[in-house]
């Protein structure tokens, strides 16, 4: 079962399209019109809460600005090399173990998952 996915700024936009391929529910912070570049990481955390999207992203803000109360979820990569393909492979190997329904606060993440 896929993820509902809100990627954040920082991440390709490729990841998108290839996430959906993936059977994933993915939305880009630059397409959703509420929302769109340069938006400020509490209305990205409302819009997560509100459409129950867990945010990928590799801005460390979430960790040191927000509580787990202020978001549905996070999947925060700590290594920004991670390339589009792996990306993908995590989110892809997470949702294996975990459904959606059971990831919840800040969950870093990265390579571990390959």
């Amino acid at each position: 079962m896929g993820y509902r996915l809100l990627l954040d700024e920082n991440i390709e936009n490729e990841a998108t399209d290839r996430l959906a391929g993936a059977g994933h529910d993915a939305e880009h912070v630059d397409s959703v019109p509420e929302l769109g570049k340069g938006s400020a990481d509490q209305a990205l955390a409302r819009y997560s809460v509100e459409t129950d999207r867990t945010i990928v992203t590799y801005d460390d803000d979430f960790i040191a600005r927000f509580g787990p109360e202020a978001y549905r979820a996070v999947l925060f990569f700590e290594d920004e090399s991670v390339s589009v393909r792996e990306l993908v492979e995590i989110i892809d190997a997470m949702a294996d173990v975990y459904p959606h329904a059971e990831v919840d606060g800040l969950q870093k993440t990265g390579r571990e998952w390959l």
